[in-house]
């Protein structure tokens, strides 16, 4: 009734997607249901990506009901963020002193692009609308340091693969833009190569006969400076992701349970990161406001007002949180 796109998971749900839609389906517009886990798995039949066993007629009967009764259906999909990827060591993003996480994939990873590719050719097959998708980018400043990732950057900055640090880095302000500059390109050529899996899903040659638009997750957080912050620490570029997908979809304060009051300094200082959206929508790009965890009309309507004042109209929540939430955290933050 509050108009928001709910993103659901299937084990959440203890009814058929026939009985679910058949009480529901009258107040939804927009709704979503979770395809690819952080923990690699997904929800449907794949060639691709390991299945998750049990969840395919639901999945297949969730997206074929929502589309006979018209309502704007969105999957999501975690790339990066992909533990059983990450499995092979080789896959795993890295700290300049050697750690890994075993929960993410380096984004300077043409392979697993394509494998991401693969994945959203297979969902656009569906009669779906939209795919959420979330985890594209670095953990933050301090990644990526694996072996790719040195023998590929530090010929750019004079030094060699194996004695490349983040303090030599942030030693030297030319070398520390030129890191970002690098990263955030290595995050866009993921998009493109996604991007173009999806259009080629149109066409002649194509299943489909409408455009499968894809939302790129943003974090937008305290913790990470805000919107210019994460340009930096994740490797975003906000007016590239408007050109290659045209959907952006900001995850308001993801390692900060709340947001400011109106009236505050803090609120005020969120309000004015929110600059870009307004250029964002006017130049035809499609901004959503997405918040984990919301479990209350309280809750909701505090993320409609923020959005009335930076200018968003569209709004996307889940009722949990991602399943590998605290170690995503703790790696985000550098609690670990």
């Amino acid at each position: 009734m509050q108009k928001a796109l709910i993103l659901f998971r299937a084990e959440d749900i203890d009814v058929s997607a026939r009985d679910f839609m058949s009480t529901y389906a009258s107040y939804m517009r927009e709704v979503g249901i979770v395809g690819k886990e952080p923990n690699g798995h997904v929800k449907f039949p794949s060639k691709t990506a390991p299945v998750e066993e049990g969840y395919a007629e639901f999945f297949d009967e969730w997206v074929t009901l929502s589309e006979a009764l018209e309502i704007h259906t969105a999957v999501s999909m975690d790339l990066y963020t992909d533990a059983w990827f990450a499995r092979d060591p080789k896959y795993q993003t890295m700290t300049a002193s050697g750690q890994s996480m075993p929960h993410q994939i380096c984004p300077n990873r043409e392979e697993f692009w394509e494998y991401g590719a693969e994945i959203v050719k297979e969902l656009g097959a569906y009669p779906i609308d939209e795919i959420l998708l979330f985890g594209v980018g670095f953990i933050r400043d301090e990644f990526c340091f694996c072996d790719r990732c040195r023998k590929e950057f530090a010929p750019l900055v004079d030094q060699e693969p194996a004695r490349l640090t983040h303090g030599y880095l942030t030693e030297n302000p030319d070398y520390h833009d030129k890191w970002h500059e690098w990263r955030t390109e290595k995050v866009l050529q993921g998009l493109r190569v996604l991007q173009s899996a999806a259009d080629s899903l149109i066409g002649d040659e194509g299943s489909r006969f409408k455009p499968l638009r894809i939302s790129v997750e943003v974090l937008v957080d305290p913790e990470s400076g805000l919107t210019e912050g994460a340009k930096k620490a994740y490797g975003y570029d906000y007016t590239k992701i408007r050109e290659i997908t045209g959907g952006l979809m900001i995850n308001l304060f993801p390692w900060s349970p709340v947001i400011p009051a109106p009236g505050t300094a803090e609120y005020t200082d969120l309000v004015e990161s929110m600059y870009f959206v307004k250029e964002f929508s006017r130049r035809g790009g499609i901004v959503s406001l997405f918040r984990w965890g919301v479990s209350s009309i309280e809750q909701l309507r505090e993320l409609k007002a923020l959005g009335k004042d930076v200018g968003i109209d569209r709004f996307v929540t889940s009722f949990g949180y991602p399943k590998d939430y605290p170690v995503r955290r703790e790696s985000a933050i550098g609690n670990y």
